[in-house]
């Protein structure tokens, strides 16, 4: 199946001050490289969707296999970075996987598991992942037929309205889903790591 990847990364972090969250050190890499690291092993086609602070972004992924795509206008809002990615899959798509760029815990695995339920369905299925408790989370990979209404979202309306009669995927790993939004977790992400990585 041909499958993109929608990263987004227009956010303006506004519970990090001054600082992107997205350009925060986790281990010696930005989250954003962290993220990508993942998705970019099991998507050949990777868009991610920038905002003010498109500069700093691109130059962090200078060196990735990536599509940077500014969001017009720097608008503001969800539904807009969202719908600014859609709206650059190339035509032949059979799918769109669409995740924040503040999940850098996020693995192949979990990634890799949500591609082939997608496609043991045909392509015809939305495919999100959920946790322990059975709650939607991201990543969610929608099918073509979803494209238009996704490209339509405005504001800070994301697709979550959109999904229904979705297959699921567990992630049993919690860390997996942390989203970075405010230090706390931040933090909490770095001492993951730090565990997990120890420097010798």
């Amino acid at each position: 199946m041909r499958l993109t990847a929608i990263v987004l990364a227009a956010g303006r972090s506004r519970r990090f001050g001054t600082e992107n969250k997205l350009l925060a050190d986790v281990g010696g890499e930005a989250v954003i490289v962290r993220t990508l690291a993942s998705i970019t092993a099991v998507f050949d086609d990777t868009i991610v969707v920038t905002g003010p602070d498109h500069a700093a972004i691109a130059q962090v992924l200078s060196a990735s296999a990536v599509r940077v795509v500014r969001c017009a206008g720097d608008q503001d809002g969800l539904g807009f970075s969202i719908a600014a990615g859609v709206r650059e899959l190339a035509a032949d798509r059979d799918g769109a996987l669409i995740l924040p760029g503040d999940m850098p815990l996020v693995t192949t695995r979990t990634l890799f598991e949500v591609v082939d339920a997608f496609a043991a369905h045909d392509g015809r299925r939305i495919v999100h992942a959920v946790d322990r408790a059975g709650n939607q989370r991201n990543p969610v990979l929608w099918p073509r037929d979803a494209f238009a209404k996704l490209a339509a979202l405005e504001g800070e309306r994301g697709g979550k309205a959109l999904i229904s009669n979705a297959v699921t995927v567990l992630v049993r790993d919690d860390a997996e889903l942390i989203d970075i939004d405010d230090h706390a977790a931040l933090e909490r992400v770095r001492e993951i790591v730090r565990q997990r990585h120890p420097v010798v």
